[in-house]
C-alpha cells in the first residue's frame, strides 16, 4: 500500500449529499376507508400481519410470511401511532435499518452499513417510481413529501433487490405504496401545531364519477423550525407546498387503470454551504436551497383468468435544485413492462423489460463544476424470474436483472433464494445474490480545483469515464416462525462481500493548456470490505389491546483501502451504529383512547466524515396520546425526544443540529 498523504477535507453535500475527501492542502471541511372509526383502524391480528401481502420481493403478491427475504412492513397504524410525520421517521424500528437526523430536512437512511447523507446503496421507490437521483446515486428525502394517511403500507427490504429492481438495489429496497383512490373517498381535513413542526394543514378530498372512475385531490404544507445548533450562525428550517391526485378505473373485469401525479416547491435553510474550500470564496449565510418538481404516472393492468397478469407502467420526473453551491434540473422519463404467468402448477413465471432516460443539467457555482453541464444518459434492462413450487413446503426463486447503463456499461445481477416451510407457522429462508451500485455523476464527470487554481501546480478532482460500478455478493439465512398465537419472531443474519468500492486517489501529473502543471485527483475502485451482523424483531400481544413490539440489529464493518484511500472512505466502518433497539407499546383503551410510546437506542458513531470526534449514542422517547372524539373527529397529542433536552444523531459537527425536545397537536376529521 502507498504512503498516504496529509488529509484535506472537501465537503460536497449538493442536494443532500456529503461526501468528503482528503486531498493536498489546508480545507474546510391504515387500510379501509378514511371514514373508518377507531375501531376499525386500531390493529389487525397476528395472523393478519403474518399474510400481510408484499410484493416488493418477488415483484408478485405475496405473504410476509411466506416471502424469502429480510422484510418488514410499516402499516398505516404503525405509521399514525408512532407520532412520525416524515417517511424517514417512520423506519426508525425497523431492524436494520439507521435513521439518523442530520438537519431539520436532511436523513441518513441506510440499510445494514454505510450510513451516509447519501445512502447511494438503498434503492427508494414511490408506487414504483425511482426517487434516485444520478448527481450522487441517492435520495433527496427534503423532496420526498406525502399526506400519510393515503400511504398504504412501506415495505423494507433489507439486503440486495436488484434482481428485480437493477442498479443501486446493493443494502436494500424501500418500496412506498399508496392506497388506491377508491379507499379515499370522502373528505379529509387534518391540522397540526407545535414546537418542532410548528404548522401544518393538509386537505384531501375523493369520491367516483358517474362513468366509475374513483378519484381523489390533496394539498398540503407545513412549516419546520430549526435544530438546535448554537455554535453555528446558520439555521435549517424548512417549509414545503404540495399537490397531487390519483385515478383508479376499473374498465372491464380484466383492465385496470391508474393515473396520478403532484407537484411541490420546498424551502431550505441551511447550515452548512454544500462545498467549502478553504482559500478559496465560498457562499455567504444565510444558506438557502429551493426545490421544486412534479411528476405523472400512469399504469394499465389486464389480468387473465387463469390468474395471469400484464402491467406496462409510465411516468415522467422533473426535479430542481436551487443551491448555493449549484443549480440541478433533471428530467426523467421511464417505461417499465412486466408479464406474469403460471407455466405449469409448479411454475410462476414473471419476467419485464424497462426503458429509462435522463436528462442532466448542473450549473456549477464558485468551486463546484461538472464537465459537461448537460448530460443525457439512458438505461435498458430486462429481468426474469422463476419461482419453483418443489412440494408444499419448499419454495426456489431464480432470477436475474440484466442491463446496460451510460455510466458503467453492462451490469448482471442474479439471485436465488429458497424458502421452506418445516411447519405451518414457521418459514426458514435463505439467498444468495448479486447486486451493482453504478457510477455518479461526480464520480464520472466532476471538475473541482481544490487548490488555490492560480497556483502552480494545481490539484484537480477530476471525473473518471472509467470508473466501474461497485459489486456485493450477499448471503443471507432468515427465520420466520410464529410459537404462539400471540407471538412471532423474525431473524435475519447476513454477510455481504464488497468488491470495487470506491476512493480517491492521485493520477499521473499532467500539464494543462495553460503550461501549469495539474496534479489530478480521481474515483477509483480500490477498496474491499466486508459486513456481517443480525437482525432481530419481536412482536407480543399479551392482551386484546396491547401490542409489544421489540427490534434489535447488530453490524460489523471491515473496510479494506488498497489505494491511498485519500478520501478515507474507511471512516465509514464507524459511520454506522453497531447495536441499534426499539421498543414500541400499543394499547387501545376501548373504543376511544389510545397511549403509545416508542423508545429508541442507537450507539455511538465512532467516526464521522473528515473528522475523528465521536458521536455519544443514545436512547430516546416519542409518546402518542390519540382520541376518538366523535365519528369524524380524531385528536392527538405527540412528544418527541422525551428523554434529553437535545441529541445529536448524525453528521460532521460544523453541519449538523441537534434535535430538542418537542411537542404537537393534531387534529384530523373525516367524513
Amino acid at each position: 500500500m502507498q504512503a498516504r498523504a496529509r488529509p484535506i477535507a472537501v465537503c460536497v453535500a449538493g442536494s443532500g449529499a456529503l461526501i468528503c475527501s482528503a486531498l493536498l492542502g489546508p480545507c474546510a471541511l391504515a387500510n379501509g376507508d378514511s371514514a373508518a372509526p377507531l375501531e376499525s383502524l386500531k390493529r389487525m391480528s397476528f395472523e393478519e400481519l403474518m399474510t400481510v401481502e408484499v410484493t416488493s420481493v418477488s415483484r408478485t403478491e405475496e405473504s410476509l410470511r411466506d416471502a424469502a427475504a429480510a422484510v418488514a412492513v410499516v402499516t398505516p397504524e404503525i405509521i399514525r401511532r408512532s407520532g412520525a410525520t416524515t417517511i424517514p421517521d417512520s423506519l426508525r424500528l425497523v431492524p436494520g435499518i439507521h435513521v439518523g437526523e442530520q438537519t431539520a430536512s436532511s436523513w441518513a437512511v441506510s440499510s445494514r452499513g454505510f450510513s451516509s447523507i447519501t445512502s447511494e446503496k438503498l434503492l427508494v421507490l414511490s408506487d414504483t417510481r425511482s426517487i434516485y437521483t444520478p448527481l450522487f446515486s441517492g435520495v433527496n428525502w427534503a423532496a420526498q413529501d406525502y399526506l400519510l394517511d393515503d400511504v398504504e403500507r412501506v415495505e423494507v427490504i433489507r439486503g440486495p433487490g436488484a434482481a428485480l429492481w437493477g442498479s443501486n438495489a446493493v443494502n436494500g429496497v424501500i418500496n412506498i405504496t399508496t392506497r388506491s383512490a377508491r379507499d379515499t373517498h370522502g373528505t379529509h381535513l387534518e391540522a397540526g401545531a407545535g414546537t418542532f413542526d410548528r404548522a401544518w394543514l393538509e386537505a384531501r378530498y375523493g369520491g367516483e364519477t358517474g362513468g366509475g372512475v374513483n378519484f381523489r385531490v390533496f394539498g398540503k404544507y407545513f412549516d419546520r423550525d430549526s435544530t438546535f445548533a448554537p455554535a453555528l450562525t446558520t439555521e435549517d428550517s424548512w417549509n414545503l407546498g404540495h399537490v397531487g391526485f390519483r385515478t383508479d378505473w376499473d374498465h372491464s373485469s380484466h383492465d385496470s387503470f391508474t393515473v396520478q401525479g403532484d407537484a411541490y416547491r420546498a424551502n431550505l435553510e441551511l447550515l452548512a454551504p454544500g462545498v467549502t474550500i478553504v482559500g478559496r470564496p465560498g457562499p455567504v449565510p444565510p444558506f438557502k436551497s429551493d426545490l421544486s418538481g412534479g411528476n405523472v404516472l400512469a399504469r394499465w393492468r389486464r389480468t387473465a383468468d387463469d390468474g395471469a397478469d400484464l402491467q406496462l407502467r409510465a411516468y415522467y420526473d422533473y426535479t430542481r435544485r436551487d443551491d448555493p453551491s449549484f443549480l440541478d434540473t433533471l428530467h426523467t422519463f421511464d417505461l417499465d413492462l412486466q408479464r406474469r404467468s403460471t407455466a405449469e402448477s409448479r411454475h410462476e413465471i414473471v419476467w419485464g423489460a424497462a426503458y429509462r432516460l435522463t436528462a442532466n443539467t448542473n450549473e456549477g457555482r464558485g468551486v463546484f463544476a461538472v464537465d459537461p453541464e448537460k448530460s443525457t444518459d439512458q438505461l435498458f434492462s430486462g429481468f426474469a424470474q422463476d419461482q419453483i413450487s418443489l412440494g408444499p413446503k419448499l419454495r426456489v426463486t431464480l432470477g436475474t436483472k440484466l442491463e446496460h447503463n451510460d455510466f458503467s456499461g453492462f451490469e448482471f445481477q442474479p439471485s436465488v433464494r429458497m424458502a421452506w416451510l418445516p411447519r405451518e407457522n414457521q418459514t426458514l429462508w435463505m439467498a444468495i445474490s448479486r447486486a451493482v451500485r453504478v457510477p455518479t455523476r461526480i464520480e464520472r464527470d466532476i471538475t473541482i480545483d481544490i487548490t488555490d487554481p492560480a497556483a502552480n501546480p494545481v490539484a484537480r478532482w477530476i471525473g473518471n469515464e472509467d470508473f466501474e460500478s461497485e459489486r456485493l455478493v450477499a448471503y443471507e439465512l432468515g427465520d420466520r416462525w410464529q410459537p404462539l398465537e400471540t407471538l412471532s419472531v423474525d431473524l435475519a443474519l447476513f454477510y455481504n462481500d464488497y468488491d470495487r468500492l470506491a476512493s480517491l486517489e492521485f493520477g499521473e501529473p499532467f500539464l494543462d493548456t495553460d503550461g501549469r502543471t495539474v496534479i489530478p485527483v480521481t474515483s477509483e475502485n480500490l477498496t474491499t470490505g466486508r459486513t456481517y451482523g443480525a437482525e432481530l424483531l419481536v412482536e407480543w400481544q399479551p392482551l386484546d389491546d396491547w401490542r409489544l413490539t421489540a427490534s434489535y440489529s447488530h453490524i460489523d464493518m471491515n473496510l479494506d483501502p488498497e489505494g491511498q484511500d485519500l478520501n478515507r472512505g474507511e471512516w465509514q466502518e464507524d459511520a454506522t451504529p453497531q447495536n441499534i433497539a426499539g421498543l414500541r407499546s400499543l394499547i387501545t383503551l376501548g373504543k376511544r383512547f389510545e397511549i403509545d410510546a416508542q423508545l429508541r437506542y442507537q450507539s455511538q458513531i465512532r467516526r464521522q466524515p473528515a473528522e475523528v470526534e465521536i458521536l455519544d449514542g443514545f436512547t430516546e422517547l416519542d409518546v402518542h396520546l390519540g382520541w376518538h372524539a366523535t365519528e369524524h373527529w380524531d385528536v392527538a397529542v405527540v412528544g418527541q425526544n422525551l428523554l434529553h433536552d437535545n441529541h445529536s444523531e448524525f453528521g460532521p459537527v460544523d453541519s449538523r443540529g441537534a434535535l430538542e425536545r418537542a411537542a404537537y397537536f393534531q387534529a384530523t376529521w373525516r367524513n
